[in-house]
């Protein structure tokens, strides 16, 4: 048997000069650093996640404030379509930028800096092409072009290729556990918006113009952020991805885009197509109540989050199990305590003028569970390399929206776009569960059931969090939970 070493072997079989191979090798050392667990229990991974995304909802709670007293419904319809319109166009042709480079990086099949520059590569590619078949259509007389100023669609153009590479980069940070750089990063962005958003409207009155560079503005800083801390403590070198490498993201992500194209519409599609029946007051009252909801997807997201590292290449069944449970628990309770208070909580926060979106948030509240949930069991499903079946349930639930609005909207006026949100949500759960008990013969009551496991699990977690990771109870309850 030849005991020659891998890495010589690899090395002499490669070709002399400029190949994939060779630049592989040549990036692999700082990928090997970059890769290193850091020496973070999940459940502190959860705790700053969650801090994390607390920070941003009261930030983003802030802003939607601005954004109702300073715009008023109409013009918060128009910031509305703006947004969904720059950010949705860059999702749709970036296949993998996000997902794809995320899964070979966290699974140790590529480097840090093949992930990164195939992400940018498809990103820039992706943005390019967005905006030259947008300008044409922006002009094309559509009803939802005419619900802002031209300019201002024109304007959310820079949200293409902003936005995708923010949300790639964001990404390749979940990808490598560097959860506490992305919670200072995040909130940086968020903050970054909320000032410029004071400065640009409330100050220079640049009104929903304003609005959207303040959106653009926070994604800058995002990037510059990210791509900084990459090539200081992660190994990054700019350089050109292998075609292989590309083929590779692309193709995981053709096979999840559906999915994430769809995930990033979701809470969006009931804007896009008020945009076509609607009047822009009804568009703002719609986009304020979903934004609203959105809000509770903070648990989902820091679990999530923490969750992807450890089950990428990994099938553990009982510790998505486990933060399934705890996603629904921890979802429903503020949910119950919003809903409980929400006429009052709107008249503060978004004034007198929204007071109409209370209904919206009671009709809204199932489906955005249901979404709450089904983020975990997608995550479970990116992991396990098989995320076509994200993208199957995110299409059933976008029909059902579909038809659901239109069905209702004649009846129920922006009502109806509430319910067919609920719906579509309600749905793609509904698939995503049956697929996750048959591909892992798991019964409901095995996966839905609490235990009191879980409430152990939480003590221990929360211990391990507040110690800085010393609990030795946790560790071991961490260790059995991933040996499963």
């Amino acid at each position: 048997m030849n005991s020659e070493p891998i890495g010589r072997r690899r090395i002499a079989r490669g070709p002399a000069s400029g190949s994939p191979i060779r630049v592989m090798l040549q990036s692999k050392p700082a990928t090997t650093d970059a890769l290193e667990v850091p020496a973070a229990t999940g459940g502190q991974d959860v705790s700053v996640m969650f801090a994390t995304l607390a920070g941003m909802a009261g930030l983003t709670l802030l802003i939607q404030g601005l954004l109702a007293y300073m715009l008023l419904p109409e013009g918060r319809g128009a910031y509305a379509v703006c947004i969904a319109f720059g950010t949705l166009l860059g999702l749709l042709l970036t296949p993998g930028a996000q997902q794809g480079a995320q899964y070979f990086v966290a699974a140790r099949r590529m480097s840090v800096s093949q992930g990164v520059s195939s992400a940018l590569i498809i990103c820039f590619a992706g943005g390019g092409l967005a905006a030259a078949l947008a300008v044409p259509v922006i002009y094309g007389g559509l009803a939802f072009f005419q619900k802002a100023e031209p300019h201002t669609f024109l304007l959310s153009l820079a949200l293409v290729p902003l936005t995708a590479v923010s949300i790639a980069l964001d990404h390749q940070l979940v990808a490598l556990r560097r959860f506490g750089r992305l919670a200072v990063f995040s909130l940086l962005r968020v903050a970054a918006n909320a000032l410029t958003l004071l400065a640009l409207v409330r100050v220079l009155g640049l009104g929903v113009d304003g609005a959207v560079i303040a959106f653009a503005a926070g994604h800058g800083l995002m990037i510059a952020a990210c791509l900084l801390y990459l090539r200081r403590h992660c190994g990054l070198a700019f350089e050109m991805p292998a075609r292989s490498n590309i083929g590779r993201v692309l193709g995981y992500g053709l096979k999840y885009h559906a999915a994430r194209l769809g995930n990033a519409i979701e809470p969006h599609f009931g804007v896009v197509i008020l945009g076509l029946i609607a009047s822009q007051g009804e568009i703002g009252l719609f986009a304020a109540a979903s934004a609203l909801m959105l809000g509770f997807m903070l648990v989902s997201n820091a679990v999530g989050n923490a969750l992807f590292p450890r089950v990428a290449g990994a099938e553990r069944v009982e510790m998505v199990a486990l933060c399934l449970r705890l996603v629904c628990v921890g979802t429903a309770i503020p949910m119950l305590v919003l809903l409980a208070l929400s006429a009052p909580l709107v008249r503060l926060l978004l004034s007198e003028a929204f007071l109409p979106v209370v209904p919206l948030l009671w009709i809204i509240a199932p489906g955005m569970l249901a979404y709450a949930v089904s983020a975990i069991l997608m995550t479970h499903f990116k992991g396990a390399n098989r995320p076509l079946i994200c993208s199957w349930a995110v299409f059933l639930g976008l029909c059902a929206n579909l038809g659901a609005l239109l069905l209702l909207y004649p009846r129920l006026g922006v009502e109806a776009a509430a319910w067919g949100m609920t719906i579509g949500m309600v749905c793609g759960w509904s698939f995503l569960s049956i697929a996750f008990h048959r591909a892992t013969r798991t019964s409901l009551p095995a996966v839905w059931l609490p235990r009191r496991s879980d409430a152990r699990f939480l003590w221990a977690a929360g211990r391990s969090a507040l110690s800085g990771g010393s609990s030795a109870a946790y560790a071991q309850i961490e260790k059995e939970q991933e040996s499963r």
